[in-house]
């Protein structure tokens, strides 16, 4: 190995200690800060010490010696000014040191020719001291302001180390032929990357699958031009999971400005475009959909409705930003909307009843089946209302048919009724013994026309038991007075309903012939509840009287007994049991909800 001679270390003390105590000492100066008066001061002191140091120790042969190192030192230390000040005074001390009262021109000519060339080259040391000083000075500026730039810089630079490392987007630099050379750490989680150098140098358009792929040859391209690009496109990550990403591709110049990498940025758009995939198929539904569907803001203004809701309500080619909430209903309506429906969706959740809609082009009342919902932000404050709204012009239609059908068929059945009890009545006429069979045939005959016209009301599907006991019994006292009904709602099947119409009327016969009825104090009371829930609900229905006539047990059961005990036992697969007691009849019947009704509400 070649040796290299290295100098002394002590030459390289010497060569470098001088800079450094100069450097020390213009830093020194330059920290001081005095005022102006504060150096000349300190210049004159300092000049006239030397001056009397040179009287006293120095021979008059060498009379400038020490003005020399005090002058540049001066002008190191304080500036220019106070060194130019220093060398006159030095030169004017000098002269001063030297002459004599005796001398005709106080110093000889050459003491004279020798303060002028001192004076002179102090001058120009003095001038080359002061911008040495500045240079020094200027050196420590540049080096404060490189040491602040390499400060800025490294901050920066950490800064975006820190920026790219949290990011969670997937950053990357390519070479021109697109090629990965650089990936950011957050773009290596989201990319599901331990080890960068396992994907370094791989083609980046690779990891993109079908329309992707040429789309990402096409961004490098591009970029390669100058050009940027962005797309949108599915790749799976490194371990394989599939993911949406929206990416930008751009070029990075170079010192020519001319593209010399390219920057790739992806993000991660695998939820938004979930949600848009959801929100698509959401919106083809409502589109697609045969009913009125709308939307509108807190303040009644309308933003979407589907084509199904602009038929309905003629809106073709009409702008429905135009429109309110109120626009759609009557004037009668509107209220009811505004200080009904719309303050139920803020309390409730939800309102639905039927309404009119209006046509807007001839007027006509559409009735509908309005149902209203709030809607809501991410956060879950309410920014406006929508409705699923369904035509009911053809339910109406049929619901109207159906009741003329069934007002057609009651009637029918009540003159089949009658022509019944007339036959029966002139079968039975002239026959004493008869007579009281035939007129509790026509009793009979008329309850059943009473069951039936509370069925045909319904389209024969069920008979609410209040208004079936109203019919029933309204014949044979005053309801709220002498007959006394109390339950909540039920509807009876239809296939019971008859057959508790007939032994209510037995009952109420009964009771007007020999019971609470057939005097003007008694009370009849008919009362039903509903005990348990599910499938084990039991419906109890009572008859008590009180205030009538004793009663005793008969001797024997006639027919009206027979058909209230047997019929209903049967038709409610219940119990079915009469009790004769001292103060009133008592009838009781026990059957299962669901065999005989069905709860509408209390």
């Amino acid at each position: 190995m070649r040796q290299v001679a290295c100098p002394p270390l002590d030459a390289v003390m010497i060569r470098i200690q001088p800079a450094r105590f100069f450097d020390r000492i213009v830093a020194w100066s330059l920290q001081l800060q005095l005022p102006g008066a504060a150096r000349y001061l300190i210049a004159t002191a300092l000049v006239v010490a030397i001056g009397w140091g040179r009287v006293l120790f120095v021979p008059d042969t060498l009379p400038w010696l020490l003005f020399i190192p005090a002058t540049i030192g001066i002008a190191l230390v304080m500036g220019k000014g106070p060194g130019l000040f220093a060398a006159g005074l030095s030169t004017a001390t000098g002269i001063v040191s030297l002459g004599t009262l005796d001398h005709p021109t106080w110093v000889p000519r050459q003491q004279w020719v020798a303060a002028s060339l001192f004076l002179i080259v102090m001058f120009g040391l003095v001038m080359l001291t002061a911008e040495l000083r500045a240079s020094l000075h200027r050196a420590r500026r540049l080096n404060e302001e490189l040491v602040e730039s390499e400060r800025q810089a490294v901050d920066r630079q950490a800064f975006l180390s820190s920026v790219l490392a949290s990011s969670t987007d997937c950053i990357k630099v390519l070479d021109l032929d697109g090629k990965l050379t650089f990936m950011s750490e957050g773009g290596q989680r989201v990319m599901e990357i331990s080890d960068f150098n396992e994907v370094a140098g791989c083609p980046w358009p690779d990891f993109w699958q079908g329309a992707g792929n040429s789309e990402a040859k096409s961004a490098v391209d591009a970029a390669k031009r100058g050009e940027a690009r962005s797309f949108i496109g599915k790749a799976d990550t490194y371990r394989g999971t599939p993911k949406w990403w929206h990416v930008a591709v751009s070029p990075i110049p170079g010192p020519d400005g001319r593209p010399d990498r390219i920057l790739s940025v992806s993000r991660d758009i695998t939820n938004l475009r979930a949600s848009e995939e959801e929100r698509d198929r959401f919106v083809r539904l409502a589109e697609n959909s045969t009913d009125f569907i709308g939307m509108a803001r807190t303040d009644g203004s309308v933003f979407y409705v589907n084509d199904a809701a602009k038929r309905l309500v003629g809106l073709d080619g009409t702008d429905v930003t135009q429109l309110t909430i109120a626009d759609f209903f009557p004037p009668e309506q509107v209220e009811t909307v505004t200080r009904v429906v719309l303050p139920a969706v803020e309390r409730d959740g939800q309102w639905a009843g039927e309404l009119n809609f209006r046509h807007f082009q001839s007027g006509e009342l559409i009735p509908v089946l309005y149902s209203v919902f709030p809607v809501t932000d991410t956060a879950g404050a309410l920014i406006g209302y929508g409705t699923v709204t369904r035509d009911f012009r053809e339910r109406r239609r049929a619901e109207d048919d159906m009741r003329l059908m069934n007002g057609e068929l009651a009637h029918r059945l009540k003159n089949v009724l009658a022509v019944v009890q007339s036959v029966a009545a002139q079968t039975l006429r002239g026959i004493p013994e008869a007579e009281a069979a035939s007129q509790s045939l026509s009793a009979r005959l008329v309850a059943l026309g009473a069951a039936t016209a509370v069925l045909t009301g319904t389209s024969w599907r069920s008979a609410d038991l209040r208004e079936l006991a109203n019919r029933a019994l309204s014949p044979h006292g005053r309801i709220g007075e002498r007959i006394l009904l109390s339950g909540p709602r039920v509807t009876l099947k239809p296939e019971v309903t008859v057959a508790f119409a007939l032994a209510l009327h037995e009952l109420a016969t009964n009771a007007a012939k020999y019971g609470a009825l057939s005097n003007e104090t008694g009370v009849v009371t008919l009362a039903w509840s509903i005990d348990g829930g599910g499938a084990d609900a039991t419906l109890a229905v009572y008859w008590r009287e009180n205030g009538g006539p004793p009663v005793t047990p008969p001797e024997r059961k006639g027919f009206g007994s027979v058909l209230i005990e047997r019929s209903l036992r049967s038709y409610f697969s219940g119990k079915a049991a009469t009790e004769y007691r001292p103060e009133g009849l008592v009838f009781e019947l026990q059957a299962r909800l669901q065999d005989a009704a069905i709860v509408i509400g209390n």
